[in-house]
């Protein structure tokens, strides 16, 4: 089934409506509609229609496989979270198409929605924020709501750290945010900041400063800075980007302070950052849909010991042509490739822009990653200097932004449809020449052309730029877009099986004036050549169009104007009705009472009837004759509005919703009962084109209505509340309609499937189709796709790849399953370490995995960012805790410099106290003392455990780190259970051996208590115990938490496998 809604242009509330989850797709929102586009296919392929408002904030949609004692060659669950303007929280299945459980808080409109994956836990969960002040965790497996909690200022978005989940970052009013420290789903956050679980900072960009300096009080809180969007860096922990209207900011949120801030001048304010995780590296999207790619790149000062980090723009996407009307409504970066952006203009037009490397080739989506385009310069240095940078650029490793594909929706304010006959579809061969020599257009229609031919259900739709979308209903796509006219599309009928007829006008502003200047064209579908069938004039707009059954004459209803008869194969007027002729509001060509006769081998004579119905009276009318048919209406009844006629069957519509059925064999009038009339006046009513089917489908201005004609009964009725219905045709038994809100439905003959279906299964993504994620199954699932990415993905494989954990990384990593690939990296390293002693640079871990990386290519990322710390810090809060890494990796001469040093403070405004002052001094001589003496170390070692056991943390372990016994600073900081802090000082530390520390983390991971199984898996994995990684496996493999157990047991033996291949 295709999808069962053609979207169109957006609501102004779906603004920042987009997401794109690890699978390749992308979920947004148009009107009330949620949509999935997959980008490998540039196409949607899922429209869900569970909403009555519109869609301000869907969530990242994530495979969540039937882990549920599920099997894996069975297809999983694609949850998606989704949020609306009145208050409705839907999670939805959206492979099934059906709702899984909504949620509600009274009438409180959602200002952000996020799922939160909590660690090795069976559960889903998710955060919203409502009334810009109430942050609400629901439970989504037991439909439930969990805990709130009431901020006593505003706050609007909300960003989780993806390294600690119990982090978030709340944006709030002007600069401020709030920085909660202990969120968990299963503990409410303290009513108070007693225990330092979050607390509010006043952010002081650049921008704030240059406003605050230059103007006056009012003046200043009319230009107030306010945050424009914020997301924490993947790429390195405690790093939250902050976006103001012309402002980068980097914040640390550990240390409170800005390391990185820059005023962006692009000609447009910026609109959001998307930071890359495996590269130092970032998108700023701007909100005329300029995107530009920026590198990372520390420059280091040995004289004054300081360092600065400034992204530089390494390329920039072509500016888009569009008009001032077409805005930037939402921006998304690819998780996977994390080269790949998607920009959703308001027109519901998707833009995919890819970053490629100028000196290569252009590849398919899915293929490269931003590792592959954006190469590393030296040894785990993703943050090249400025000069390394320049480098790059002369050895040709230029870097472009291409706009990969795009998806062009309906235009703005569709008008009318009209499916194409089946009747004439079945005709196409014998009747595609006599259509083209009859439009004009002599030429034969090419191969890119003829294509329209194999579809037999199509749709013309109308819109109000005058352009008409050719729609394959079968495949939901828009096979080709005619610009006919340069005003609204009025009416529409088709010609034929390859042309169709137009009208349209442009209203006239004047209130005394009623006249309009009527477009009415033939247009070739095939060759795209349309002819005038009238010329202009100033008259009354044209309100019907009306073809014969022959496609031979065209008749023209006017609002003020009498009835015209044209002939379609000479385009002459045949006949102009007398203006007595009372208004027409509908008319019918007879598709029974026909006549063709062969005059000679050239000509044909058709004699066909017109039917035109005025109020409560049909009159016969023929081009030469005439007479009038009772229709047995009841008396007192309402204004006839509608018509359609078919074989002996005549139907109609009036104005109080009632629909009557005539059946001119048996010459008898049958009518719906009145307790119809609550649907409103009929607009339109149209049969069935199957032969023999009377089936009748009727429009009312927010629903519709399919009746059997035989009994006179409903067999369904389709509801849109909150949207009007413009127009309605029938395709087979299923009504096709446009709404108001711009968008192309095909509803099913069935209530409960009409606004929703579920996918068969060759209609599901490939990326979404169920494998074993191994390189067969891979390569089988391609090949059974016929997919055209498969000769590069085998390429890659081939020529890329030594060893079979390589391969089963980028497989991994092209199906969407970036944790297990990051387990082969983590494996990877571990073994190369072990086998080659480190001389083997083959693969380089990620900055999101910077914690496994080898400890001197640690040490030196610790230390750049320690040296932007010590130039950026404010504060003697933020000196003492630069001050304390400098200590642990053994940095004291940088430590000095700082410490006695002013210059910095007083830059920043603030002067330090005299017993800073003397303290720092104290601080000072202690750090260039020599501890070589047994006394010494002892007096220092005692004293540091004294400090430590009265809660003076800090300075007892920088004092045990002066003696060498890091490792010692490192349990006591366990003891303290500050993990992290132990994690990151034991690679820190020159003389620390980090390996006990990793180990006894892990052991702490896998405990009953904890239950971070997956995390310690990493951790022996970069351990190379393989052993542990079975043990806790199987303890894994007995709760039923996991599915990928069989993989990572396939992982840990091709490690083994590895390693015997190294060392021969």
């Amino acid at each position: 089934m295709p999808p069962s809604t053609l979207t169109g242009s957006l609501h102004p509330s779906n603004r920042g409506a987009f997401a794109w989850s690890e699978n390749g797709l992308i979920a947004f929102g148009c009107h009330s509609v949620l949509a999935f586009f997959d980008v490998r296919r540039l196409e949607i392929f899922q429209t869900l229609d569970l909403h009555n408002t519109a869609i301000n904030m869907p969530s990242s949609a994530d495979l969540i496989l039937q882990k549920r004692g599920g099997s894996p060659d069975k297809f999983g669950e694609l949850l998606c979270a989704s949020s609306d303007i009145g208050g409705n929280i839907v999670v939805c299945d959206v492979l099934e198409g059906r709702q899984c459980v909504l949620f509600r808080n009274s009438n409180t409109p959602v200002s952000d929605l996020q799922w939160l994956h909590w660690p090795d836990v069976n559960r889903d969960f998710l955060l919203s924020i409502h009334s810009n002040n109430l942050l609400i965790v629901w439970d989504v497996d037991g439909k439930e709501r969990l805990w709130e909690h009431k901020f006593g200022t505003s706050i609007f978005r909300l960003s989780v750290d993806p390294f600690d989940h119990t982090r978030i970052a709340l944006s709030s009013l002007g600069a401020s945010v709030l920085l909660v420290n202990d969120l968990s789903p299963f503990c409410p956050l303290s009513s108070t900041d007693a225990a330092g679980s979050w607390v509010t900072l006043q952010l002081e960009p650049k921008t704030m400063k240059a406003i605050v300096g230059g103007q006056n009080q009012r003046q200043h809180n009319k230009l107030e800075t306010y945050i424009v969007h914020m997301t924490h860096n993947p790429a390195g922990e405690h790093l939250l980007f902050v976006l103001f209207p012309s402002e980068i900011c980097l914040f640390d949120t550990q240390h409170r302070q800005f390391i990185y801030s820059s005023i962006i001048d692009a000609g447009s304010p910026l609109f959001q950052v998307l930071p890359c995780a495996r590269r130092d590296a970032l998108f700023l999207i701007h909100q005329n849909a300029l995107c530009s790619f920026r590198t990372a790149h520390f420059q280091l000062t040995d004289e004054r010991m300081s360092a600065s980090l400034d992204f530089g723009r390494r390329c920039i996407s072509e500016p888009q042509r569009q008009s001032v009307r077409v805005r930037l409504m939402g921006a998304a970066l690819c998780p996977i490739t994390q080269s790949t952006v998607a920009l959703l203009m308001n027109t519901g037009r998707i833009i995919v822009l890819q970053l490629e490397n100028i000196s290569q080739s252009v590849e398919p989506y899915r293929i490269k990653t931003v590792e592959d385009v954006l190469l590393q310069v030296d040894e785990y240095d993703t943050a090249a200097d400025v000069s390394s940078a320049v480098d790059y650029e002369i050895e040709g490793h230029q870097l472009r932004l291409t706009q990969y594909g795009t998806y062009s929706p309906l235009g703005a304010s569709v008008t009318v449809v009209r499916m194409r006959p089946m009747d004439l579809a079945e005709n196409l061969p014998s009747q595609s020449a006599e259509n083209s020599a009859s439009v004009g257009g002599g030429t034969a229609p090419s191969s890119a052309t003829a294509c329209l031919d194999g579809i037999a259900h199509l749709a013309a739709v109308g819109t109000s730029t005058g352009c008409i979308h050719l729609v394959d209903l079968f495949s939901g796509r828009i096979e080709r877009d005619l610009q006919i006219h340069s005003c609204p599309v009025k009416c529409l009928e088709w010609s034929g099986p390859n042309s169709f007829i137009s009208a349209a006008y442009l209203t006239s502003l004047s209130a005394s004036s009623s006249t309009v200047r009527n477009d009415i064209y033939i247009t070739n579908i095939q060759t795209g050549t349309k002819r005038r069938i009238r010329p202009e004039q100033e008259e009354g707009p044209v309100e019907l169009l009306r073809v014969s059954h022959y496609n031979c004459y065209l008749a023209i209803s006017f609002r003020s104007d009498p009835l015209e008869i044209w002939d379609l194969n000479t385009f002459c007027l045949l006949r102009r009705m007398s203006k007595k002729c009372p208004v027409i509001v509908d008319l019918a060509w007879s598709t029974k009472h026909h006549q063709m006769k062969a005059v000679n081998e050239k000509t044909q004579i058709h004699r066909e009837n017109l039917d035109c119905r005025y109020h409560v009276v049909v009159k016969g009318l023929h081009v030469r004759d005439g007479k009038e048919v009772s229709t047995q209406w009841k008396s007192g009844a309402a204004f006839l509005r509608c018509m359609v006629w078919k074989d002996d069957v005549l139907a109609f519509g009036d104005s109080a919703g009632r629909v009557g059925v005539w059946d001119l064999a048996r010459s008898q009038c049958r009518q719906s009962g009145l307790s119809q009339s609550t649907r409103g006046p009929v607009q339109r009513v149209v049969f069935s084109r199957l032969a023999g089917d009377y089936t009748l489908a009727a429009q009312h201005p927010t629903s519709i209505v399919v009746w059997d004609t035989e009994r006179l009964h409903t067999l369904f009725s389709l509801q849109r509340p909150g949207h009007s219905i413009i127009d309605i045709d029938m395709c087979g038994l299923d009504p096709v309609y446009i709404a108001s809100d711009g968008m192309f439905r095909f509803a099913l003959s069935d209530s409960e499937k009409s606004r929703n279906t579920s996918l068969n299964d060759s209609d599901i993504p490939l990326l979404l189709q169920p494998a074993n994620d191994n390189e067969d199954d891979v390569k089988q699932l391609l090949q059974t796709f016929g997919d055209p990415d498969i000769g590069h993905l085998i390429n890659r494989l081939a020529t890329e790849c030594r060893t079979s954990l390589e391969r089963a990384a980028l497989v991994h990593q092209f199906v969407g399953q970036q944790c297990l690939a990051d387990f082969c990296h983590v494996v990877l390293c571990a073994i190369f370490a072990k086998c080659c002693d480190g001389r083997d640079n083959r693969l380089q871990l990620p900055p999101n995995l910077m914690i496994f990386w080898p400890k001197k290519a640690f040490q030196k990322r610790v230390e750049r960012f320690t040296r932007l710390l010590l130039s950026t810090f404010r504060t003697e809060r933020q000196l003492e805790m630069a001050i304390e890494k400098c200590v642990i990796m053994r940095k004291n001469e940088l430590a000095l410099y700082y410490l006695l040093n002013n210059d910095q403070l007083a830059a920043a405004g603030t002067q330090r106290s005299d017993v800073d002052v003397r303290l720092n001094a104290f601080r000072a001589c202690t750090l260039s003392a020599n501890f070589d003496t047994e006394e010494a170390r002892c007096l220092v070692k005692l004293t540091a455990t004294n400090l430590i056991a009265s809660n003076f943390v800090s300075d007892g372990i920088q004092l045990l780190s002066l003696i060498d016994q890091a490792f010692d600073a490192c349990k006591y900081l366990i003891s303290q259970g500050l993990w992290q802090r132990s994690l990151e000082y034991s690679k820190m530390g020159p003389q620390c051996d980090f390996v006990e520390i990793f180990m006894r983390y892990a052991n702490h991971l896998a405990t009953e208590a904890i239950g971070r199984r997956s995390l310690a898996l990493l951790f022996y994995a970069s351990l190379a115990c393989w052993e542990r990684c079975r043990k806790v496996m199987s303890a894994e493999g007995d709760d039923g938490k996991t599915t990928n157990i069989p993989l990572l047991e396939q992982i840990v033996k091709m490690a083994e496998e590895t390693i015997c291949e190294e060392r021969k």
